[in-house]
């Protein structure tokens, strides 16, 4: 019988901004990655193992992500379970990422501009 882990590590990948408010929120696997291809590296390492249960990346690393294995990994893994928060310095992110939150608690986006209608 397969043994249940009753806990796993959270591990964040980014910029240095997100791994710094992650080591500060206690996060101790917080890598930061410059590019892409520094990323992907991260990612795959921190996919093949078992503490591992949440991987944090920015919206602009999740962009950037081009191996086929971790894009799939993002949208169906559960183990890894993947999670995207915006990028600080991606504003039209970061206020898509605000609309989505607003609309999800009142379920009315009160956003949405007339030309939108």
């Amino acid at each position: 019988m397969a043994e249940i882990k009753n806990s796993y590590r959270i591990a964040a990948v980014g910029n240095h901004s997100l791994e710094l408010g992650f080591r500060l929120a206690g996060v101790s696997e917080s890598n930061v990655a410059e590019s892409a291809q520094e990323a992907e590296e991260e990612i795959a390492k921190l996919m093949q193992r078992d503490d591992v249960g949440i991987i944090v990346l920015t919206s602009g690393i999740a962009a950037g992500i081009r191996d086929r294995r971790i894009k799939e990994a993002m949208l169906s893994s559960m183990k890894p379970l993947f999670i995207v928060v915006s990028d600080p310095n991606d504003k039209a992110a970061y206020e898509d990422n605000l609309r989505q939150l607003i609309i999800r608690a009142l379920g009315v986006d009160i956003m949405k501009t007339k030309s939108q209608s």
